[in-house]
């Protein structure tokens, strides 16, 4: 009877060469639940339960793409492989299940926080945060292209864990948000202005992201 009043919900769907049973995501949140940085027994068992629930895609905690990236002292390790083989086993086992699994990917930029990162709060501006008076450093065209290949490297660590995408994180004013909105994008060089310019952070980690990774792998965008 559901499957008769949602006919498209429970109906399947391919993206990018990959069999979805259904239509029904489960959305990324940070769960804390890293032991020293690593995906351990706890992470895969509560993984593999919502891929058993009949979820047809996870998206899994949020992965910070560099150090200034850290949120929580929950964050996994950032610019370390050792973190593909902990990711390959839930990888392997939400496969089991039959669900697809992606990682979110996500920097925060001006709303970053030095206690738990250890580094400077790095952004297009140099604004501060909504949610405390630490400032941030406004980031030059070798910091920018820095970033940039954190997510890149980060979507080639998930593709060797087995993960089949990435879900880049644009939601709730992060750094790529933050390179849109021009309240927070003052600047005047290639990297903001017009929306061409102030896009092109966003649309440079796609793009590096689809020739790294492949035709197969899915690269999503969380936009609120």
């Amino acid at each position: 009877s559901k499957s008769k009043n949602f006919p498209k919900l429970f109906s399947p769907l391919t993206i990018r060469g990959h069999h979805l049973r259904n239509r029904i995501v489960f959305g990324a949140h940070t769960a804390n639940m890293s032991e020293n940085g690593l995906p351990g027994k706890r992470h895969l068992a509560y993984y593999r339960e919502r891929a058993m629930g009949g979820a047809a895609m996870l998206v899994i905690e949020p992965m910070p793409v560099h150090p200034a990236a850290v949120l929580t002292r929950g964050n996994f390790r950032n610019s370390d492989n050792e973190v593909i083989p902990h990711f390959r086993k839930i990888t392997n086992a939400v496969h089991e299940e039959g669900a697809l699994i992606l990682q979110q990917l996500y920097h925060v930029g001006q709303h970053g926080d030095a206690d738990n990162s250890f580094h400077a709060n790095w952004s297009p501006s140099g604004l501060p945060s909504y949610h405390d008076s630490d400032g941030s450093h406004a980031m030059n065209e070798i910091e920018i292209e820095e970033t940039i290949d954190g997510f890149v490297n980060a979507a080639r660590r998930c593709k060797k864990a087995g993960f089949d995408g990435v879900e880049i994180w644009a939601a709730y004013h992060c750094i790529v948000d933050q390179f849109w909105t021009p309240w927070s994008n003052r600047r005047d060089d290639r990297w903001g202005g017009n929306l061409e310019n102030r896009t092109r952070f966003s649309r440079e980690i796609i793009y590096r992201i689809r020739k790294f990774c492949g035709d197969e792998f899915i690269i999503g965008i969380s936009v609120n």
